[in-house]
């Protein structure tokens, strides 16, 4: 029995290898990309350290640009070439905490969960003032003439106690069959897209709508200001503020704070109550330009006529502060340089010439992506390049770390053909819905102004928008790990697929 199978297994072997060899050369990569992205990933532990040693990426920072050379450092042990940095914003100044606490001492004793916005200075030592609520800021005339003179040495509350929040509400969020079919079965965007220079142009106000607020607390003033967001379960959302440049306005300390603290402090308010509060923060700003890179590197083309065009893929690198930033967007930058590890891995070399680009700034309004668009590609008041010509397609991973589902077409219908070839390919990873849906608020917004195809995958939500997304639990407990391995082995996948074609993807303009 034992001879018997020590003679057969040669010939299963052959068997195999045989088989193997008749597979179609495109159906031998997937083979070993899905071997190696599944069972022999990395992505884990690169994000685990990105996250966990590194931790946050506010722009400007120092953390930034630490992060930003341990990323940079992985690429080249992963293959990539041509790594380098690219500079984006020469006045992004740099901010970060040292200390801070915040309690209530009277009428009796709370330690309020709190952190502090971005671009907050120091309060002068601990100090302590009694709570004002300002319910809101919209018509200043009236805040002015209701709280002038009554806010020195005070703690502003900033708002109305937030929305209460039922602890039956689903926090875990996947798309339903029936919602995704929803989304393939549309046949226009219900979306509208505003062209960037306009919609770059509005955020200068959107984004610093309490600046007059801010000014006549700090001038009446006022020790410090508590704000918060409506979030589930004690989530802190410490987004901004956005006086990112330096020579803008350092913001009086301000603190987000934990919605349930919040609404305590309002109903006592309301009840005409005055907490005392007490307060201590201490940070420090800096102004080191070299802070400020996208990172960008390439696994070059081989192919005579089609080396020069490229497929570009990003996602966006920094973070918020109060969490780890590993979902949003660690954990996709690293599922990026995984899906071109794997392809190096698998000895690949495209036709195309792949690159990669992780974004500074994006949470500032696409500082990042704009820089590079500018420089690669031109001025966005003017017609494309032929740089710009010669990018195939962007592809842009940046809605949670929750596992891809298919593609926002935007509006590019002409892509439909391409990438319904492509998801066909792993139906048992992914529906690979495609919608014909706008999609806002990344930086594949930057690449499409350009008229290059540009692309963002549709994810998981996973609780994204309400527990992870900009505050203290974005991190890496809530990134699962099934997800990323799949979704590197699709995006590596798309890059092969993108790159092979004969033709590039047929732009919608």
């Amino acid at each position: 029995m034992k001879l018997k199978t020590a003679l057969s297994l040669p010939l299963l072997i052959l068997s195999f290898i045989e088989s193997y060899a008749q597979l179609p050369p495109d159906a031998v990569v997937l083979a070993k990309i899905r071997n190696e992205g599944l069972n022999h990933s990395r992505a884990m532990e690169i994000l685990g350290n990105l996250t966990d040693v590194y931790g946050q990426r506010l722009t400007g920072t120092r953390e930034y640009y630490a992060a930003a050379g341990y990323i940079a450092d992985q690429m080249k042990l992963n293959g990539l070439q041509n790594v380098h940095f690219e500079n984006y914003c020469a006045d992004c100044r740099g901010w970060g905490i040292k200390s801070f606490n915040v309690e209530m001492t009277a009428p009796n004793y709370m330690h309020i969960s709190a952190y502090p916005l971005a671009m907050s200075k120091s309060t002068e030592g601990t100090v302590s003032g009694e709570l004002v609520n300002i319910e809101s800021f919209t018509d200043m005339d009236s805040v002015r003439q209701k709280f002038s003179g009554k806010i020195m040495g005070k703690v502003v509350l900033l708002g109305k106690g937030p929305k209460q929040k039922s602890l039956r509400d689903t926090l875990t969020f996947t798309y339903s069959a029936a919602q995704l079919k929803k989304m393939e079965a549309q046949l226009t965007s219900e979306v509208g897209q505003i062209p960037l220079p306009e919609l770059l142009e509005s955020w200068e106000t959107s984004d610093k709508q309490d600046d007059e607020m801010l000014r006549f607390a700090q001038a009446e003033g006022a020790v410090a200001i508590l704000t918060t967001r409506s979030m589930y379960l004690g989530v802190l959302h410490p987004q901004g503020t956005y006086y990112y440049r330096e020579g803008d306005m350092k913001v009086l300390p301000y603190f987000t704070i934990m919605p349930e603290h919040f609404g305590r402090l309002y109903r006592m308010a309301q009840r005409k109550v005055t907490p005392v509060l007490r307060i201590n923060l201490e940070t420090e700003f800096y102004n080191e330009p070299e802070n400020n890179v996208n990172i960008v590197a390439e696994i070059p083309g081989t192919d005579p006529r089609l080396k020069t065009e490229t497929v570009l893929v990003g996602a966006h690198f920094d973070s918020w502060h109060s969490g780890t930033g590993a979902t949003d967007n660690g954990a996709n930058s690293v599922v990026l340089i995984e899906a071109l590890r794997l392809l190096n891995r698998i000895g690949y070399s495209p036709k195309r010439t792949v690159k990669i680009g992780l974004w500074g700034g994006e949470e500032q309004a696409y500082l990042g992506s704009v820089a590079y668009a500018k420089a690669h590609f031109g001025s966005m008041t003017e017609k494309p390049n032929a740089e710009a010509e010669k990018v195939t397609a962007y592809l842009n991973l940046d809605n949670g770390a929750g596992a891809i589902r298919g593609l926002y077409l935007q509006k590019n219908e002409f892509a439909r053909p391409v990438f319904e070839k492509i998801f066909a390919a792993f139906p048992n990873l992914t529906e690979g819905v495609l919608t014909i849906e706008n999609t806002l608020s990344t930086d594949h917004e930057t690449f499409d102004h350009y008229n290059i195809p540009a692309f963002q995958f549709i994810q998981d939500d996973l609780s994204y928008e309400t527990v992870t997304h900009h505050t203290n639990l974005d991190v890496i407990e809530y990134v699962p790990e099934d997800d990323i391995k799949k979704n590197a082995v699709i995006l590596a996948w798309t890059i092969y697929s993108l790159a092979e074609r004969n033709e590039k993807v047929p732009r919608k303009k």
